[in-house]
C-alpha cells in the first residue's frame, strides 16, 4: 500500500487515522532520523516502544514497517510518524543540516532494547558497519 503524505485523512483506515494523529498530538513520536533522504527511523511510545521504517519517495510512502503485533495495517505507530514527517520533518532539517547533533541528542534518551535493534539493523545491511563492529571488540579493553 503505498500512501501520500498530503493525503493521509484520505488513504488511511479511519480508525488507524484517529488513533495515530492521537499519538502524534500527544508528543508519542520520539527519536526520528532521516536516515538518507528517502529512509527514516522513529520510536513511538506506547504500552510500549515500537521502532518504525519508512520510505518515502516524492512524498509517497513506498514502504514501512514497525515491530508492534497490532493487526491493523498500516498502524497506528505508523500513522503517527507520518504526521510527525509531514508536519514536522521541515523544521528539524532546517535546524540540523547534517543531522548529527539531533541523532546525538535523541540517541541519550534511547531505551537499551531500541539502541541494540538499531545497531543490529544496521549491521545487517552494512558490511562495513559489521566489520567496524568485529574490529571494535577485538581491542582490549583500556587500563
Amino acid at each position: 500500500m503505498s500512501i501520500h503524505l498530503h493525503h493521509l485523512e484520505s488513504e488511511l483506515p479511519e480508525k488507524t487515522r484517529l488513533r495515530g494523529y492521537d499519538y502524534y498530538c500527544e508528543g508519542r513520536v520520539r527519536s526520528v532520523f532521516n536516515i538518507n533522504g528517502l529512509e527514516w527511523m522513529a520510536v513511538v511510545q506506547g504500552y510500549d516502544d515500537h521502532v518504525v521504517e519508512l520510505r518515502i519517495v516524492n512524498d509517497t510512502v513506498v514502504r514501512y514497517a514497525c515491530n508492534c503485533n497490532d493487526e491493523e495495517d498500516p498502524c497506528k505507530h505508523v500513522a503517527a510518524v507520518l504526521y510527525h514527517i509531514r508536519n514536522e520533518a521541515a523544521k528539524t532539517k532546517r535546524n540540523d543540516p547534517s543531522g548529527y547533533d539531533a541523532i546525538k541528542e535523541e540517541v541519550s534518551y534511547l531505551p537499551v532494547h531500541v539502541l541494540r535493534y538499531l545497531i543490529l539493523k544496521y549491521a545487517a545491511h552494512s558490511k562495513e558497519f559489521r566489520s567496524f563492529l568485529s574490529d571494535y571488540f577485538k581491542v582490549p579493553p583500556h587500563k
